[in-house]
């Protein structure tokens, strides 16, 4: 078995060093490859999770018939995602050519959860649209709430 296998982070630590004198011909090229490539979908992934938690809870902001009463709890939701999305554009400018792409691909995953969620709670909200009522840009909008 490989140091990569049996402790990542001995491997991990080994490859910095190996970058850092410029050891380039020593390097475990397809294992790092393989994990660069990993930490910017779990970026990518952290972006689109930040979008679903924002339409999910937007969603039951919007459509809930039930108690008002976690409202508060459904904005503080919002704004913390809108800061989390903030920072992860900020931090990765890349991921803007993405986002379009990971609000299509999160809002059926979160229309189903937040069906779920006001259902778990007896709420006969009405039905949410086959597709996103809100633009990004109304979504990302630190200043827009509904209702």
């Amino acid at each position: 078995m490989s140091l990569y296998e049996t402790d990542f982070v001995k491997w991990a630590e080994e490859q910095a060093a190996l970058l850092t004198e410029r050891r380039f011909d020593l390097l475990d090229l397809d294992n790092l490859i393989e994990e660069v490539d990993d930490l910017a979908g779990r970026h990518r992934d952290a972006l689109q999770s930040q979008i679903k938690v924002l339409l999910i809870h937007m969603l039951k902001l919007t459509y809930s018939a039930g108690s008002r009463d976690p409202e508060t709890a459904w904005k503080r939701s919002i704004r913390n995602a809108r800061n989390r999305i903030d920072d992860l554009l900020d931090d990765h400018p890349s991921l803007r050519t993405r986002l379009a792409e990971l609000y299509e691909r999160a809002y059926p995953r979160a229309a189903r959860d937040a069906h779920n969620e006001l259902s778990d709670y007896g709420d006969d909200h009405e039905s949410f649209p086959a597709d996103c009522p809100r633009t990004l840009d109304k979504l990302l909008d630190h200043e827009f709430w509904p209702r």
